[in-house]
């Protein structure tokens, strides 16, 4: 079976290295073109990874993949199979029909739940208890495709962005081997999404990441385990009579009662009231400054207060 596989960022890159790995036949790897910025080239994680196992000329990085002349070469390989995995393009149906078999995505929610570009923040930013893996055939509409596959897992409390990718991603490497299996075996079966139960999972925006303290405690701990690390949820406040953001990347919930954006400083800790209990900032970074401590942050700090 000839695999041509589409991605881009880490959580793509280590499927594709788990395909590679278990000698999946992977002919041609399609990924986003590398992006220059403050005078750097970045590559993206996939063609890290495909230019390991393939030949340059294998590694396809088309600015529109809807380009007429990319496609055509495409169409050389007579591939059975094309997996998409986070490849940041939509793709039209004249490629979707190039493959003999099908094109298949692997996304990060159990659809109908989160169509979209953002399901693990999503899933965090809800609340939710449990997600899972989605393994579809596409359709020319976003994640509207039927589902060949899901498999669940739950979501800890305490689990930040980061961790939770990690857990899907190993999840969803032997989930797409079976998939490929059942393609071999011609025993593939679809089940269409439930129309009535999708949400969506819209692209991050700064918006989402701003703190509202008039919020409850849980919504504000959700908020920040979503963009722990990077790129960080955030607040206004006003530090010694000067407005500035500051990014928190982790807290834990008090059980004590202060009024939304009511600040205390107790034990070198620095603790803010929500509309139910308190927050403790742990790690932090003000506008313009390096992430640290909170602990670390509060020194020399004579006036604080929430926005």
């Amino acid at each position: 079976m000839k695999v041509i596989f589409f991605g881009t960022p880490k959580f793509a890159a280590d499927i594709l290295t788990y395909l590679f790995e278990k000698k999946i036949n992977i002919v041609a790897v399609v990924t986003q073109s590398d992006v220059k910025k403050n005078g750097r080239k970045y590559i993206s994680d996939v063609k890290k990874v495909a230019s390991l196992y393939l030949d340059k000329s294998e590694i396809y990085q088309p600015e529109k993949a809807s380009n007429v002349d990319f496609i055509e070469s495409l169409k050389k390989y007579g591939a059975d199979l094309f997996i998409v995995v986070a490849y940041g393009q939509i793709l039209k149906q004249n490629l979707l029909d190039i493959p003999k078999l099908s094109s298949i995505n692997v996304h990060a929610s159990l659809l109908p739940k989160y169509r979209g570009a953002a399901p693990i923040q999503h899933s965090i930013l809800s609340g939710d208890k449990v997600t899972g893996i989605t393994i579809q055939k596409m359709a020319l509409k976003l994640d509207t495709g039927p589902i060949i596959l899901q498999k669940e897992i739950e979501i800890p409390n305490d689990m930040i962005y980061t961790q939770l990718q990690d857990q899907m991603c190993l999840l969803a490497k032997p989930l797409l081997l079976e998939v490929i299996e059942l393609f071999k075996k011609n025993a593939v079966t679809y089940t269409d999404q439930d129309e009535t139960r999708v949400t969506y999972a819209h692209k991050i925006t700064k918006e989402i990441k701003a703190i509202n303290f008039e919020n409850s405690a849980q919504k504000i701990y959700d908020q920040i385990k979503a963009f722990a690390l990077k790129p960080g949820a955030f607040c206004n406040i006003l530090i010694n009579d000067k407005k500035k953001e500051l990014k928190i990347f982790s807290c834990k919930i008090l059980d004590i009662s202060l009024k939304p954006k009511e600040t205390t400083i107790e034990n070198n800790s620095l603790i803010v009231g929500s509309s139910d209990k308190a927050i403790e900032l742990i790690d932090v970074q003000l506008e313009g400054k390096k992430k640290m401590r909170a602990q670390d942050f509060i020194k020399g700090v004579q006036k604080i207060s929430f926005q």
